[in-house]
């Protein structure tokens, strides 16, 4: 059982609060003058009072597997595009895009401006970007590490792995030691693409409100960037290219970031430390900026979720195909828990699942026990082949299985969460596909732009309508006033 009991009503309440604590860092509100308005390209919907409906995408970490969800937004980008032509961007639909990781630099590519402050890459780029970089950026080791595919451990398993280590020899002793000491990956060229993807772009500029959690070793603390933050707070106005590499550096991968703005260092590891899923800091964040006067937790137990409408993209897990179990207790240590086992490092899988796991299902529960399910498609695919998991992964094979993945993906029937498993099991209809889905939830996001133009057009023509009429009785009292003098 994944739970005991599936979440009530009033349990759902308490974990959004619990969980907001973590990130209630800012104001609890702020003027709605800092909200969005329409400008081309730079946050091109309203203000969410214009319209239905408060629009967010969320994407989770994963590595390499970003391709999965890259997949996803490259079909929901090309069917906006048959609703409202070619020019058509993901940005211009959402009024928050949350993302982790590899999900926290798919964000930014989504809405950094272009010379022309259009998105800098369209969806159909993300995909070949990842094909392209990711063997630079997690380059294929000289060795594999010794690996277990049994799913348990046990002392016989650990003589069998130390001696493929003393059989290989010195040299991957060397590696061994080298991993220990230090990260898998130095990151320099990983670090390097990001700089000049991202350029001198602050978080401020983006085309539309985004936000990325990273984790600050110094503090022990989530640390959430966002745009809203960085436009009205000039010390949060980080540039974009040092909160991707923060939220990139995937514990014993990658190195942590440290930098400094604005007398605040910061020491950045990967934000899915504390949110791989970011749906839920999202929908926070977006409850921290309404100009109501009340305070975070006041604002979340009351949210209406009618009123959003949420997109979740995951990047994969194995989790229907493996089931590590304990074997030995007495050998869960450092390397047990360290070394790869069917696939996985349980320390590291652990750390990055879990609070998805969490998030997956609170949200799962939130959206049904209110009634608006159908406001939230989170799409997640826990059928990967366990091999295909490891994130730092780039070899041409698993870059093309992870492609295919996400394409297949869009053909399979739309399952739900069921809540006492935690798995994707709960088929909803067969006919109706992933990528029906998408299409779905893109003829929404039309509706709301269109609609919110349309709001926005009827009130200007009131305000030009009053403009014309306090103009108007200013020449007739003038007038007036001059006749008075005259008689």
């Amino acid at each position: 059982m994944y739970l005991i009991y599936p979440p009530t009503t009033d349990s759902v309440k308490w974990f959004l609060l619990s969980f907001s604590s973590s990130y209630i860092s800012t104001p609890n509100y702020i003027s709605s003058s800092v909200l969005p308005t329409t400008l081309a390209h730079q946050t091109t919907m309203t203000t969410p009072n214009r319209g239905k409906y408060t629009t967010i995408l969320s994407i989770d970490g994963g590595g390499v597997r970003g391709i999965i969800p890259a997949t996803i937004l490259d079909c929901l980008e090309s069917e906006l595009q048959k609703l409202d032509g070619d020019d058509a961007r993901i940005a211009d639909y959402f009024d928050f895009i949350a993302g982790t990781s590899t999900g926290g630099l798919i964000t930014a590519m989504l809405t950094t401006p272009d010379e022309n402050n259009k998105p800098k890459f369209a969806a159909n780029k993300i995909v070949k970007f990842f094909v392209d970089e990711a063997p630079n950026f997690f380059p294929s080791p000289k060795r594999e590490h010794a690996e277990d595919t049994s799913g348990s451990v046990g002392h016989d398993d650990w003589t069998d792995i130390v001696k493929k280590w003393l059989g290989i020899g010195k040299d991957y002793l060397e590696d061994f030691w080298k991993a220990a000491k230090g990260p898998i990956f130095a990151g320099d060229t990983l670090h390097e693409k990001i700089k000049t993807t991202i350029g001198e772009t602050r978080i401020q500029e983006t085309l539309t409100n985004i936000i990325i959690p990273c984790y600050d070793l110094k503090n022990l603390h989530p640390v959430v960037f966002s745009t809203l933050q960085g436009k009205r707070d000039s010390s949060k106005n980080v540039l974009l290219k040092d909160i991707c590499i923060g939220t990139s550096a995937a514990p014993y991968y990658l190195p942590p970031h440290r930098f400094g703005f604005h007398e605040r260092e910061y020491n950045l590891v990967d934000g899915g430390v504390a949110a791989n899923n970011p749906t839920l800091v999202a929908i926070i964040e977006m409850a921290k900026e309404r100009s109501d006067n009340k305070s975070v937790a006041e604002r979340l137990p009351n949210i209406d979720s009618s009123k959003l409408l949420v997109l979740s993209l995951g990047t994969g897990s194995a989790k229907k195909h493996m089931e590590l179990t304990i074997g030995d207790p007495s050998i869960w240590g450092i390397l047990t828990w360290l070394l790869p086992q069917k696939g996985v490092t349980p320390l590291i899988d652990v750390l990055m699942t879990a609070s998805v796991n969490m998030v997956e299902v609170y949200l799962s529960a939130y959206f049904k026990v209110s009634g608006s399910d159908s406001n939230y498609l989170r799409i997640q695919d826990d059928e990967l082949d366990p091999k295909q998991t490891d994130m730092t992964n780039a070899s041409e094979d698993n870059l093309k299985k992870l492609q295919d993945a996400g394409t297949e993906l869009l053909e399979k029937s739309v399952r739900a969460l069921n809540l006492n498993t935690g798995r994707y099991d709960e088929l909803i209809d067969k006919k109706y596909k992933y990528k029906d889905a998408i299409a779905k939830f893109a003829q929404k996001l039309s509706r709301e732009k269109k609609r919110r133009a349309k709001n926005e057009a009827a009130t200007w023509k009131l305000v030009v309508l009053f403009s014309t009429f306090i103009l108007i009785c200013g020449v007739i009292l003038k007038c007036l006033k001059i006749a008075a003098m005259e008689s």
